[in-house]
């Protein structure tokens, strides 16, 4: 492959990346990998919920709601007095798959064959 289409790919391929930074931040903490994997079970839950399914305070839960909700990989829904959190991955699934495919088109330019 000539080396301008490499080039452009590695423009869009750093695009993409800024593009999922908020993604790759929030699943690179564990207790966010808890609370996304606690909400692939549970249709929906709330702060106390989550609080039973770990040793951390209610703030740190909300803290770490608040980070996956700014990366949209929850939805926090009111209901009454409560807020229920529910997963949406939705809008993560197309940028990080568009992103591993940029990644790999690069990969396959820079392998000898």
């Amino acid at each position: 492959m000539k080396p301008s289409h490499t080039t452009q790919l590695e423009l869009k391929v750093h695009q993409q990346l800024r593009d999922c930074s908020e993604i790759f931040l929030a699943l690179a903490d564990p207790i966010r990998q808890d609370i996304i994997m606690l909400l692939t079970k549970h249709e929906k839950l709330n702060v106390g919920q989550i609080l039973e399914h770990s040793s951390m305070s209610r703030s740190a839960i909300s803290h770490h709601l608040k980070i996956l909700r700014q990366a949209n990989l929850v939805n926090a829904n009111k209901k009454g007095t409560e807020i229920f959190y529910s997963l949406h991955i939705e809008d993560a699934v197309p940028l990080l798959k568009a992103f591993l495919n940029t990644t790999e088109k690069i990969m396959a330019c820079k392998t000898p064959k």
